[in-house]
This record gives structure tokens, sequence and C-alpha cells, in this order.
């Protein structure tokens, strides 16, 4: 499994390169976006970020879709403590 930093993820944030975060796992979500049933804007608004409150208010079905653009998982924050 790859994982990506949200820096890295952040820099796909356009229609033609189009990544989003939901529950921690990360989506190439450029070839869903014309797919989108009400159109491209709700996702487009969200690239590059993490959009899973979205992703979790659609049923079941709807986020099955998405498992074949799943490309990864967030990379987990960490800090040192001294």
């Amino acid at each position: 499994m790859k994982y990506y930093t949200r820096k890295e993820i952040a820099r796909h944030n356009k229609k033609t390169d189009c990544w989003l975060i939901a529950n921690n796992s990360v989506y190439n979500v450029t070839k869903f976006i014309e797919k989108h049933p009400i159109g491209s804007e709700p996702i487009i608004r969200k690239a590059g970020t993490d959009c899973t409150i979205d992703y979790n208010f659609h049923s079941k079905s709807s986020r099955k879709v998405w498992n074949e653009y799943k490309i990864g998982e967030l990379e987990r924050d960490c800090c040192i403590i001294v």
C-alpha cells in the first residue's frame, strides 16, 4: 500500500488532476469527476483535501464505486515528544 502526505495530496487540486482523502484513504477521482450524478463542481471544490464528511453522507453503494479509484492511504502525522 502506498502512503501519501497531505502536502502531496494538496497538489492534486484541479479537474484534470484530482485526488481526495476520505476516511484516511486516498483516491484519484480524476476519471470519476464527469461521472458524478450532480456534476463535477462538488468534487472539484474539495480537490486535494479531506472530503470524509461528504463521502460518508453518500449511500454504501455510492461509496463502493470509489474502490476502483483508491490509490493509497493517508500517511499518519507524527510528532516526537521529548
